[in-house]
Order: structure tokens, then C-alpha cells, then sequence
């Protein structure tokens, strides 16, 4: 059980299979194990790098230190320990906020970027239309208030069949492990975070893989993403929500690997 200590922090991570060198990085308020199926269908290709941010999973849980840049240095360091010259990038949801930061700091390091169901930021400028409630607002009263409620009705949310989702117990057990004031910072911190300037500063081959049905960041999101990113490719996964990587790991996990074979 790998860990590392940086900054007073001990981040967990493990290390499977063989081959180039891919991290991946889960999304808010969840952990690395939403990573297994990438891991198992991909080991025997590549070395895969799943870790638990700050205060998520069985990393350590600080009061301070959630921003998107935070995050990223935390990762930064760990590809520092791991010794590797190049590596690829994924990221899902806050992980890829993470993970275009993380691209931007290492700059020709990263051999290739993956963005799952994620933004380029600047959630903070979107304005709720008259008469709709103040979605921002919502969560994080709701995350205050009862955040193991909100996180079953979030988890609800990854899924193209909500809560009836097969899969929706165990996500919501894995968020739930998520201590409320790490929610609550890392809520805050995707809410201010604004990485749409760096867009075209980034070269490397990208593919952005988003859910056709993805309600917490719509298919708009991925669609900017792949238009403000030179060259990169758009796939949308037609029965999947916020988590095609669960949804449809199949078709994922090939997508994944036409990009990280590139």
C-alpha cells in the first residue's frame, strides 16, 4: 500500500501492469477505485497510476489546500517520485480540471490528455435562468446540510439510469467516505477555477470522451473543450451519464487505449 508524504500530506496511490505510464484522476468527493475497470483492461499495456487527491479515499484530510492548483502540485510531486521521463494524463470531472492543470505545469511530459466528463472552468460566470434555482448555491447548502444525502442524490446523477443504476450503491459508499469539509472546499475550488486561457497553449494529443447524457456537465462542456484544444478528438458515449468509464467500460476503456496507444 504505497503512499507518499509531501507537504504534510500523505497521498495514497497504487501501481499496476506494465508499459508507458498513465495517471489517472477520479472526480469530486470520489476516490481511485472508480478506476478498476481501466485498470484491469489496461495493465497489460500500460503501467496505470491510480491515486486518492487530498483529503479523498485513504489520503490524508487537511483543512486547507483544495484548489485546483493545490491538487495538481500534490500530483506534480508524485510524478517527480515516480521517475518517469514522459506520461500520459486522465482525468474525470474535477479530476480533469486537475489533470489540465497537472498538463499545463509538465508541458512536453505529457505524451497524452484524456478528459472525461469535465470543463475547462469558468462555472462560476454561468448564470441560472430567471425562475431556476441557484444550482452553486444548492450544493453547497446541501453539503453543509446533510452531505451523506447529497451524496446519493448526486451519485444518482453519474448514472443514465439514476439511482436504479446497479452500480449506485457502491458509488454512493465510496462518496460518502468523503469527510463533509473536503467536500466543501473542493466544491468551492471547481466553482472558482478558470483554465479556459491555457486551452490553446496545450500540445498534446487529447481526446475528450463525454457522456451523451452527462447532467452535472453537459455534452457543451466536452464540445468547448474539444474546439479550444488544437487537435483534439470528441468522443460521446451514447448511453452513458456523468461516468462512461462505468457506464460503458467497454467502449471506453477502447477509446482510451487508441489514445494512449497514439
Amino acid at each position: 500500500m504505497p503512499f507518499l508524504s509531501h507537504a504534510g500530506v500523505s497521498l495514497r496511490y497504487d501501481r499496476a501492469g506494465s508499459g508507458p505510464l498513465v495517471l489517472l484522476v477520479h472526480g469530486w468527493t470520489c476516490n481511485r477505485t472508480f478506476w478498476d475497470r481501466q485498470v484491469q483492461a489496461l495493465r497489460d499495456r500500460f503501467t496505470l497510476v491510480t491515486v486518492d487527491l487530498r483529503g479523498h479515499g485513504e489520503s490524508s484530510h487537511p483543512r486547507t489546500g483544495y484548489t485546483i492548483g493545490a491538487l495538481a502540485g500534490d500530483l506534480e510531486h508524485l510524478v517527480r517520485a515516480l521517475g518517469v521521463p514522459r506520461l500520459a494524463v486522465v482525468g474525470w470531472s474535477m479530476g480533469g480540471l486537475v489533470a489540465l492543470e497537472l498538463a499545463r505545469r509538465l508541458g512536453e511530459r505529457v505524451s497524452a490528455l484524456g478528459l472525461v466528463c469535465t470543463t475547462a472552468g469558468g462555472l462560476a460566470d454561468r448564470k441560472s435562468p430567471p425562475g431556476h434555482p441557484d444550482r452553486a448555491g444548492e450544493m453547497r447548502a446541501a453539503v453543509a446540510n446533510d452531505f451523506r444525502g447529497f451524496a446519493r442524490q448526486l451519485a444518482a446523477d453519474f448514472f443514465l439510469k439514476g439511482a436504479e443504476s446497479p452500480l449506485h450503491p457502491w458509488a454512493v459508499a465510496q462518496m460518502q467516505k468523503t469527510p463533509p469539509h473536503v467536500a466543501a472546499a473542493a466544491l468551492d475550488a471547481m466553482l472558482a477555477a478558470d483554465l479556459r486561457k491555457h486551452l490553446r497553449g496545450l500540445e498534446v494529443p487529447t481526446a475528450v470522451l463525454h457522456g451523451r447524457h452527462d447532467k452535472l456537465l453537459p455534452l457543451a462542456d466536452g464540445e468547448a473543450l474539444a474546439k479550444g484544444i488544437r487537435g483534439a478528438r470528441l468522443v460521446v458515449f451514447e448511453e452513458s451519464g456523468h461516468a462512461p468509464f462505468l457506464e460503458e467500460p467497454e467502449a471506453f476503456n477502447k477509446a482510451l487505449g487508441e489514445l494512449l496507444a497514439r
